[in-house]
């Protein structure tokens, strides 16, 4: 065999090992992603009406807060549907996007860093609730809800509404990706109300937010995010 011939048969060899290798990457990376994938169309939270709108999303004061016997024995009784909202930033310190965690100050999951959410009322949608409880909880009110990342069913086993005889909750929780706007600055003007503790911004990293052992929620969250744009959490927010 020739030097040229061997040149060739080498570069052959490295090149389809190199393309081998590339294809079982990019495998592992789409089934990764279809694990995690499950975020809707931009831009929509699935909400779907029978009948005129204003009207199906007008709800009374009095229907939204329940009395507490009532709302306590619907925690305990009921499955309750909270929105919970995955809040991004561009930290200019990092170039790179963050989300806010909060520190929970009652049950359910009281003392975990948190996704800012809470119930949803009567007569919302889930982008309605999400801007709600951003409001409410951070005190941001320029920001914008994008997209639904996903549900989780899940179960606690207390809530703040324990009896002696019953205890826990289960919720299903959609989850809201939301934009902070541009004119919010870097958002250091969080006001918590009395459901949260504390406050802090993570990366948007799935492998990061794991190796800092963030709760298993605020990762699955992270995992949908990345499914869903993998580039998202490394580039800044466009006006």
């Amino acid at each position: 065999m020739s030097n040229r011939t061997a040149v060739a048969v080498s570069f052959t060899l490295g090149f389809t090992v190199a393309s081998l290798f590339r294809y079982i990457e990019n495998r592992r990376a789409k089934k990764k992603n279809r694990l995690n994938a499950g975020a809707g169309p931009e831009g929509t939270d699935f909400s779907l009406f029978w009948g005129p709108v204003e009207t199906l999303t007008q709800t009374p004061q009095s229907k939204k807060f329940l009395p507490s016997e009532v709302y306590s024995k619907l925690v305990r009784d009921c499955v309750v549907c909270c929105v919970d909202c995955v809040i991004v930033r561009h930290n200019p310190l990092t170039n790179r996007k963050e989300c806010l965690l909060v520190e929970r100050s009652t049950e359910p999951a009281k003392g975990l860093w948190w996704l800012p959410g809470g119930r949803l009322f009567k007569g919302e949608t889930f982008f309605d609730c999400a801007t709600r409880k951003a409001k409410e909880e951070t005190g941001l009110e320029d920001v914008t809800p994008i997209q639904v990342l996903g549900f989780y069913n899940t179960f606690f086993p207390t809530s703040a509404w324990d009896s002696k005889e019953e205890k826990g909750t289960q919720t299903v929780a959609p989850i809201i990706l939301m934009e902070i706007g541009e004119d919010s600055g870097d958002a250091s003007g969080i006001l918590l109300d009395k459901t949260s503790e504390r406050y802090r911004w993570i990366g948007l990293d799935p492998e990061e937010a794991i190796s800092n052992k963030e709760d298993k929620y605020v990762v699955g969250a992270l995992l949908r995010l990345q499914a869903w744009d993998s580039t998202y959490g490394k580039t800044r927010i466009e006006s």
